[in-house]
């Protein structure tokens, strides 16, 4: 082995080490971050001030999460379906829009097996505070204030969509979830990868150059070291922006939410309570794919309370905010939007209506999902599109 073989070597070493110990920084720093000294879920005293580490285990909390019987203070399904997995997808907007029409905000009718009209309500609620993305998801929806087809939205929403996303990754940069955008990816590394692989080019030909003229067959090692640490920065260098440590607070409880609506009993839930949660929790439940176990529950309390004859006390029952009618396929807000007179005496099944408004909500967001997917534009808010991640 001649002296430059084992100058290469060296050489060669101090590259890859060079690119282990950079891409196990950067793979440490895009960990979460958790608050120190308090339960996991919950908030400090003053959150600014108190201690934070990054979460072990991986890049996100993986602990044991404790039932949590409502979602964050004042997010809607959208947020918490982004605040889960970092990602506005398809059905988180879907979602959106069952929560605003479960809200009063429009009502959404079913025209034969694909397509589905939404009318915007006259009389919308007042004192229903929107967000940036539902007030720029309402406009577009209705920009002449008319009923629209959901078949239509396809060709024209795709950039109305990605701004929506942008909205929604702009909140959780807002309530100091993440420090910058959650889909974002550092471009340095690319651009150390890029550098990397020009540097191989030229050490390859320094190296055919060694070994013609003194045999060093060893000096190859520095073009092979740097292209597979120009490859650790391209394929492991660029990753996910973290959660600060209120995010991942923020997190836990919406998994926790996410627990309680897969564990909740029917036992657990009063019947005079039952109908507004039904409704005020069914976009969450579609967020998370269980749309159809809660209405079960909801409809075995609503079963169990006309079995013991709870219901009968109420005679013609106001169900606030349950807002209802399941009929020939028709999903349709009655009057304002927030309640539906239920004739108990006339014993019309509940728990089977329940169902069919799941199923037929179900239905829409499936087919809201497919659209937005295939909308023109990008469904992302981030990567691949023309305006980059959007500055915040």
């Amino acid at each position: 082995m001649t002296k430059t073989d084992v100058e290469a070597l060296g050489v060669s070493a101090v590259v890859l080490l060079f690119a282990v110990i950079a891409v196990v920084w950067l793979w440490w720093r895009r960990r979460d971050e958790e608050f120190t000294g308090v339960t996991p879920g919950l908030l400090p005293a003053d959150p600014r001030a108190a201690s934070t580490r990054r979460v072990r285990g991986g890049k996100e909390w993986k602990g044991t999460v404790a039932v949590a019987f409502s979602p964050p203070r004042g997010i809607g399904p959208a947020v918490a379906g982004t605040v889960v997995d970092g990602k506005v997808d398809a059905r988180d907007l879907a979602a959106m829009l069952v929560d605003l029409s479960l809200r009063g905000w429009f009502v959404i009718e079913k025209l034969g097996a694909n397509d589905w009209r939404l009318v915007p309500n006259t009389h919308a609620p007042q004192d229903d505070q929107l967000s940036p993305a539902e007030q720029r998801m309402m406009a577009a929806l209705f920009p002449h204030g008319a009923p629209v087809l959901m078949s239509t939205l396809k060709q024209h929403f795709g950039l109305t969509l990605r701004q929506v996303q942008i909205d929604l990754y702009r909140e959780m940069i807002n309530r100091g979830w993440y420090r910058r955008h959650p889909r974002s990816r550092s471009s340095w590394t690319t651009v150390i990868g890029i550098l990397l692989l020009i540097g191989s080019a030229v050490a390859a030909g320094g190296a055919y150059q060694l070994w013609k003229q003194q045999d060093a067959v060893y000096a190859f090692a520095i073009p092979a070291a740097t292209a597979v640490a120009a490859v650790l920065f391209f394929t492991l260098g660029r990753g996910r922006a973290p959660r600060t440590a209120e995010g991942t607070a923020a997190r836990i409880q919406t998994l926790g939410f996410e627990k309680y609506l897969a564990t909740a009993e029917a036992d657990q839930i009063k019947f005079e309570e039952a109908a507004g949660l039904f409704t005020r929790y069914l976009p969450f439940a579609i967020v998370f794919g269980l749309a159809d176990r809660w209405a079960k529950v909801i409809g075995d309390v609503m079963k169990r309370a006309q079995f013991d004859g709870a219901m009968g006390d109420f005679g013609d029952v106001m169900f606030d905010p349950m807002a209802w009618y399941a009929m020939d396929g028709v999903l349709n807000l009655a009057g304002d939007g927030i309640g539906a007179l239920i004739d108990v005496a006339s014993g019309v099944d509940i728990a089977g209506g329940l169902a069919d408004v799941t199923s037929a909500f179900g239905d829409f967001t499936s087919s809201a999902s497919d659209i937005f997917s295939e909308a023109d534009g990008c469904l992302d808010g981030c990567d691949g599109c023309d305006l980059g991640c959007i500055d915040f």
